[in-house]
């Protein structure tokens, strides 16, 4: 058995050169790098140990080939940080004015030699120690890995997700190579006009990829530019360097194309809809299905996919928070002392202190008026679209799966906003052909996917109006019916009753899965049906096949009615929510001043470390306001988990979108939701210590 020589002792020895002064430099290095956020690469630097030992002094050369040291040396000799130039340094070894003298010329060797290496990776490691720090009397080169740069996903090796990244790099310099930054400038300024929906969702993607091709532009050496890329890459936020295939992909495809503005901003809203929200827009396949079931297992994080209301009491960051009373309850503001003296009981006449409104924006008011607001009151929109609520984890010591949310700093919060979608049925309705105004009575469903859920309306006269016999002699006529062969995922049907042609009596509407179409798992389908019954409107959504049925075993009673022409209906259908009452639907009345209990900005923003490319919102929690809907498909959204949940995304769409949320009688964190990249026009009343003004904010800044 041959063993290494031994090459040293632990301690200083005269013929060492100072070895434990270069390990503790060498240690001092790395560890100040590595509680930077700077990523650091694997380069391509040759011969690494080799070029350490031919240039160390020729009596101490034996003594630094112990394996130990060798392997140390070639794992992580080569590794880099990058400048904001783009030029490559060690992440290892300092400047050789510092080292022992023994060592000057071997450091001064990988220096020169890594300045013209090319990055072949981002560096991930899942040890504690990288190299063997002792092994009996000898000491070796060795670093600590703190914890924070740890790979520790269950999920990928460390490889793996290098592996991913190196995929990263190479779809970004794709990306800016196939949108030049004539098209992203033109991109960019279309999302920030007026009237772009929710262009917080490109905005931030567009001004980064605005930034890498000035960044190209004004380094002129190939090298660095490529060493800027990869740092682009390993610090992009998830879905980024994904540019063709993103969201975003499609736009400047659609500017590429040439497409008048107004085309752009409508194929853009048809795809940030909020009904393609509703569920996963390609149902998930077996394997990824299986994937999932896998992935989920090795994170433990299966209690992390229960989802609850958050209460108002859960949230731990509060911009502004009405004072309250022992039992809870918002307090009034103080009463004005009475004036002393001998007239002093006497009631003076009081000139009420209600001040016009004033026009402000957000910032203006939180840094001018909120410091000293006693109360608030918003006055509640008649749309429902502002409505949202806060929702967290039912488990909250389960494993974090939202891109904010980590386990040094635990934020398990999401948001979701109500965001009606009365007229995208409109939208598909008149797209697809059918009448959607001018009827007695109109029944629309809407799904999103390839399935084939059909409606059955039943008349009083007896006749059943459906895909086999389309027009009813009552009037009746399903004058849209989509996807007999799965061919569209944006698929509508609607029946009607033109205006005059109504019959009295008792009408039932039912909702069938005549069959799955590309959906090898025979997911749960959501859906939404609009009824309309003498131009008054109301809305339901519910989910059908939980348990794969088709069908008359996956029938889904809608609504019973009984119609009297030219008159509205004595109440709304069991099951079903007036749309003009949504908000009242939140336990609140629009057009009424609701008291604001507190006010927060969304998860996103919590912490040192914003998430921005979310957006900003800022959250108005109101008193008495609560989601009484089941909550079904806004436990959290696919574009906000981590990254370690990006392949099995689908699954996991799919499963948000049939799971309601837990605790819904307890839903205390629900109010109104803004943005800074859609006008707000909220009116505010304001009380301070002497008077009561009324704000109205029209905008972020």
């Amino acid at each position: 058995m041959t063993l290494d020589p031994p090459v040293r002792k632990s301690l200083p020895t005269d013929d060492d050169g100072g070895f434990p002064r270069l390990l503790a430099l060498v240690q001092q290095r790395f560890a100040a790098l590595a509680a930077t956020e700077r990523p650091l690469f694997r380069t391509d630097l040759p011969g690494v140990s080799a070029t350490f030992v031919e240039h160390l002094p020729p009596e101490l050369r034996q003594h630094y080939t112990c394996s130990c040291c060798r392997g140390f040396r070639e794992r992580v000799g080569g590794l880099a940080v990058v400048s904001e130039r783009g030029e490559l340094s060690s992440a290892l070894w300092p400047s050789p004015d510092e080292v022992p003298a023994a060592f000057a010329r071997s450091v001064q060797a990988l220096h020169e030699r890594l300045a013209g290496a090319d990055i072949t990776s981002v560096f991930l490691a899942s040890e504690r120690v990288v190299g063997t720090p002792q092994t009996g009397p000898w000491t070796h080169l060795a670093i600590d890995i703190p914890a924070a740069r740890r790979h520790q996903s269950l999920v990928a090796t460390a490889g793996q997700a290098a592996a991913a990244k190196r995929e990263d790099r190479r779809l970004l310099e794709r990306g800016l190579d196939e949108f030049p930054v004539a098209v992203v400038t033109r991109a960019l300024d279309h999302v920030t006009s007026e009237g772009f929906y929710r262009s917080d969702k490109a905005e931030g993607v567009l001004r980064w990829l605005l930034g890498l091709h000035e960044m190209r532009a004004v380094v002129h050496d190939a090298r660095a530019r490529a060493n800027l890329l990869w740092v682009a890459a390993a610090t992009a936020p998830p879905g980024f360097c994904h540019v063709r295939s993103s969201m975003v992909g499609t736009l400047l495809e659609d500017v590429v194309a040439g497409l008048p503005l107004d085309r752009i901003k409508e194929r853009w809203a048809d795809k940030m809809s909020p009904s393609q929200y509703m569920r996963a827009q390609v149902a998930p396949s077996a394997g990824n299905i299986a994937q999932a079931e896998k992935i989920i297992a090795a994170m433990k994080a299966a209690g992390s996919l229960e989802r609850r209301h958050a209460r108002l009491e859960d949230i731990p960051l509060l911009l502004w928070r009405a004072p309250v009373t022992d039992t809870g309850a918002p307090a009034a503001p103080a009463a004005p002392a009475a004036p002393a003296g001998v007239f002093g009981h006497l009631a003076a006449k009081v000139k009420a202190a209600v001040k016009p409104a004033h026009t402000i924006t957000w910032e203006a008011f939180q840094h001018t008026v909120l410091p000293e607001a006693l109360r608030i009151e918003a006055q509640v929109p008649p749309s429902p679209d502002r409505f949202m609520g806060l929702v967290t984890a039912v488990q909250p010591d389960a494993p974090p799966i939202l891109q904010w949310d980590t386990a040094e700093a635990r934020n398990p919060f999401s948001w979701y906003y109500a965001a009606g979608i009365d007229a995208e049925i409109r939208r598909r309705v008149l797209e697809a052909g059918g009448t959607h105004e001018g009827c007695d009575i109109r029944v629309s469903l809407l799904w999103n996917n390839r399935n084939d859920l059909d409606l059955h309306v039943h008349t009083p006269a007896g006749a059943h109006i459906y895909f086999g016999a389309k027009q009813a002699p009552c009037g009746g006529f399903l004058d849209v019916d989509m996807n007999v062969r799965g061919e569209t995922d944006k698929p509508v049907e609607n029946v009607r009753w033109v205006r005059g042609t109504a019959r009295a009596g008792r009408h039932r509407v039912i909702v069938r899965n005549f069959a799955f179409h590309h959906d090898p798992t025979c997911s749960p389908t959501v859906f939404r049906v609009e009824l309309e019954v003498s131009g008054e409107v109301f809305h339901a959504s519910a989910v059908i096949s939980p348990a794969r049925q088709t069908g008359e075993a996956s029938d889904v009673l809608i609504a019973e009615f009984d119609y009297v022409p030219g008159q509205k209906l004595a109440g709304a259908p069991r099951g079903l929510q007036p749309a003009a009452q949504e908000a009242g639907a939140w336990g609140v009345t629009a057009g009424q001043w609701a008291p604001v209990r507190a006010i927060v900005p969304s998860p996103n923003q919590w912490g040192d470390r914003p998430l921005l490319h979310h957006g900003r919102h800022m959250f108005f929690l109101l008193e008495g306001c609560r989601d009484r809907s089941s909550g079904v498909g806004r436990g959290f959204f696919a574009e906000t988990l981590r990254s370690e949940f990006h392949p099995i995304r689908s699954t996991l769409e799919a499963h948000a979108a049939s799971t309601p949320l837990a605790g819904a009688e307890e839903a205390t964190a629900c109010g109104l939701g803004m943005s800074d990249q859609s006008p707000w026009n909220l009116a505010l009343r304001v009380t301070t210590a002497t008077a009561t003004t009324t704000y109205l904010i029209d905008r972020w800044q």
